[in-house]
């Protein structure tokens, strides 16, 4: 009986939860306003969060003190011991009674001061629903996350002629004196998210340095906050330009794309622009790889460097060893699983509208079945790239129509305009550097609808097997996997339509007109 009514009342709980969730709108445009709610310390709160109007309150104290806006933060904001602004209000204060006291007596002081001045203010008096509205407990206020790209990178490195130790250091998990631990080491510059993203999950030598950026409430927010803004405020107060200090100032919702981003200059850490990837136990041959290509077709180095930005042989070996978490070399490259193996990006990128079309039916290549023909496409063994070379289609080699007439009855033959077909294809191939590398030739381009067809077995060349030649009119229930011809028409042609967007040809009569019906109209 207990047992049933735990259930009956997790199922409560849940249900509550989710309808809890749903009634929560998101303030897409916080207008720099801060949620105070500290549910980490709280737990579930008796009069709900506060929607506390930060930059308001900036701008009237401003005036009211007289003072320009970076040194209002001092009158809310404490110090650390290196004299840098915290920006989270009393965060050492771990007891719920003492941190509801201390927004109490803050803010009440504030606006009792205000108001002896005769000035307008807030709340004077402790009235939970002046702050506490109970309209607020709805909202949810979450601002886009703040993407520092390439362009804001390069941008800080020249202002600052170079000067990386004002932004990157390491933590010395050696250093005996703490205080002394973290430094700034020429040439381990990296992404702070490696420390800082208490998100993901970390390998045996970053787990201990994000530890103890756990204990000092390091996260990416806090420590984002108390870096630039402090600089920011620096800058400002010796007259200098320096970035915003406005919430809404940076986390803006707009971010630059890759093809923006192409032309801005790389951070420097003496990266080679090609690297010919090799294991020396290995038995395949070794894969030339365009470093420089693949940094400017990417946002961020972390979308292959997802731990530090060492070589991937250094963390990765034939067997796997601890400091790459048992992963191999074979894995680490060739996953479908993952976002960051070469063989699982390539397989997303072929998920994108313009390539479902061919790929959706395309089954991905598993490492551990081999391929000659595809492993040979990388491992060449050549230590310098292979020159991309784009192709074009001629009218000669493919047919300019077919007419498709094996299965008809009720209506006439469809005719399929192959050659525009073939060429719309090709083109959008021959957009994507990857998609030229690996589709190689026309021949690669006609296994987006011939895909059983091997080249070197066909009689006549650039002349693949009719689909009739597998697929039979009538179903085979000795090869179930194998769908009846006219199932292969449809799925093949309609899904390929779906996947990549197009309008038509979806309806029987845009393909094929009904016998006996030339010349009517159609509804």
């Amino acid at each position: 009986m207990k047992k049933i009514f735990f259930i009956v009342l997790s199922v409560f709980i849940f249900l509550a939860m989710t309808i809890y969730s749903k009634s929560q709108v998101v303030l897409k445009e916080p207008e720099n306003r801060v949620e105070i709610a500290h549910k980490e310390v709280f737990g579930i709160l008796q009069y709900g969060k506060v929607i506390f109007e930060h930059q308001k309150h900036v701008d009237s104290i401003a005036k009211i003190v007289n003072k320009p806006q970076e040194l209002v933060c001092q009158e809310c904001h404490l110090k650390d011991k290196y004299n840098d602004f915290v920006f989270s209000f009393q965060e050492n204060i771990k007891n719920p009674e003492n941190l509801k006291n201390a927004y109490h007596s803050k803010c009440l002081i504030c606006h009792q001061k205000i108001s002896a001045q005769g000035k307008k203010t807030g709340p004077e008096i402790l009235s939970c629903r002046d702050c506490h509205k109970k309209v607020n407990e709805k909202f949810e206020v979450k601002y886009p996350i703040f993407e520092f790209d390439f362009y804001l990178h390069d941008k800080h490195v020249k202002k600052h002629e170079k000067d990386c130790s004002l932004c990157h250091h390491i933590y010395d998990m050696e250093e005996k004196n703490k205080e002394l631990a973290l430094v700034y080491e020429k040439g381990t510059e990296q992404s702070c998210y490696y420390c800082h993203d208490f998100t993901k999950k970390r390998g045996p030598e970053l787990s201990k340095i994000v530890k103890v950026a756990k204990e000092k409430n390091l996260n990416m927010e806090n420590s984002c906050h108390k870096l630039c803004l402090n600089c920011h405020m620096q800058n400002k107060l010796q007259g200098l330009n320096a970035g915003p200090l406005e919430c809404s100032k940076c986390h803006t919702g707009k971010y630059k794309t890759t093809e923006e981003l192409k032309e801005v200059s790389r951070p420097e850490r003496d990266q080679p622009d090609k690297v010919f990837l090799n294991v020396e136990e290995g038995r395949m041959k070794g894969v030339a790889f365009k470093h420089n290509f693949h940094e400017k077709n990417n946002k961020t180095c972390r979308v292959c460097h997802h731990e530090t930005l060492k070589a991937c042989r250094d963390c990765h070996s034939l067997q796997g060893k601890e400091e790459g978490g048992f992963v191999n070399t074979l894995t680490a490259f060739h996953s479908l699983n993952s976002e960051i193996s070469c063989q699982g990006c390539h397989k997303q990128m072929t998920s994108k509208k313009e390539c479902s079309g061919c790929h959706y039916f395309i089954a991905p290549i598993k490492t551990e079945v081999g391929n000659r023909e595809i492993c040979n496409r990388c491992h060449t063994g050549k230590k310098e790239p292979e020159e991309i070379k784009s192709f074009t289609v001629s009218s000669d080699k493919v047919k300019e129509e077919v007419i498709i007439k094996h299965i008809e009855k009720e209506f006439e033959p469809a005719k399929i305009p192959h050659y525009k077909m073939v060429k719309k294809l090709t083109d959008i191939s021959n957009k994507s550097s990857m998609a030229t590398y690996f589709h190689k030739d026309i021949q690669t381009m006609c296994k987006g609808c011939h895909h059983k067809s091997k080249e070197d077995a066909e009689a006549q060349k650039n002349k693949p097997p009719l689909c009739a030649s597998c697929h039979s009119i009538s179903f085979d229930s000795k090869a179930l996997g194998r769908p009846r011809l006219q199932s292969a028409y449809h799925s093949m042609c309609i899904k390929c339509h779906e996947n990549m967007g197009l309008e038509k040809p979806r309806k029987c009569h845009e393909c094929h007109e009904r016998k006996g019906s030339k010349g009517n109209a159609h509804n």
